[in-house]
């Protein structure tokens, strides 16, 4: 699913060179690559943004899931001072990155869950408290995420050419376990290596296409 997301989102730069969209037309341009009735794309402005920045985020909703509506919401959030983007002036590859990493995370979301029958994974307990923890360290230590940012350092890795260390979410993870549970980091870096495997033994043609490859 990845590399074809990315093959869609740049091509956007390609058809649409020269032009430029409201947040909610370039969103909806980028909506317009994909069928899935369960894919819903948001466009959000904030004044927290830098007028030339922009941030995304997704969110798996299993209750949505359950009830056969839109589950995988992708959020794109601009500043309230922009008015165009020109797409000729964006770094349409890191927008690309960016767009098919975060669908990619939220749909291995759903189908763990589906796997499970319709559950989550285990949280994170830490060793020092013994309790479930509503921190930055529950969220990145549960098992799902663990499993979903593991393919997010693979991503990195096969997409910007860098060992697992450089990448921007082993460095998260390393700001929140490296000093207090430092298994958390390998078992992310065992599922980064284990997606990497999977990823070049099934779409070795598409990962070369996309001018990818890993540095393990």
């Amino acid at each position: 699913m990845f590399f074809e997301t990315l093959r869609r989102i740049r091509s956007i730069a390609t058809k649409h060179s020269g032009k430029s969209f409201t947040p909610e037309g370039l969103t909806h341009l980028i909506r317009m690559q994909f069928r899935d009735p369960i894919l819903k794309f948001h466009t959000h402005r904030s004044p927290d943004i830098p007028t030339n920045d922009w941030w995304i985020n997704g969110t798996y909703d299993i209750v949505d899931d359950q009830d056969d509506l839109p589950c995988v919401h992708i959020n794109l959030m601009f500043s309230t001072k922009k008015r165009k983007l020109q797409i000729d002036k964006l770094d349409w590859n890191q927008w690309a990155f960016h767009v098919a990493d975060v669908m990619t995370h939220e749909y291995l979301h759903r189908y763990y869950v589906h796997n499970r029958g319709m559950r989550f994974g285990r949280g994170y307990q830490t060793r020092h408290m013994g309790e479930y923890e509503r921190s930055m360290k529950d969220y990145l230590g549960c098992e799902d995420e663990i499993l979903a940012y593991g393919f997010s350092c693979a991503a990195e890795m096969l997409c910007y050419q860098i060992p697992f260390e450089q990448t921007k979410t082993h460095k998260l993870y390393k700001k929140y376990f490296f000093k207090t549970d430092p298994k958390v980091v390998l078992k992310l870096k065992r599922q980064a290596i284990k997606y990497i495997k999977h990823l070049e033994r099934l779409n070795n043609d598409q990962i070369r296409n996309s001018g990818c490859r890993s540095r393990i």
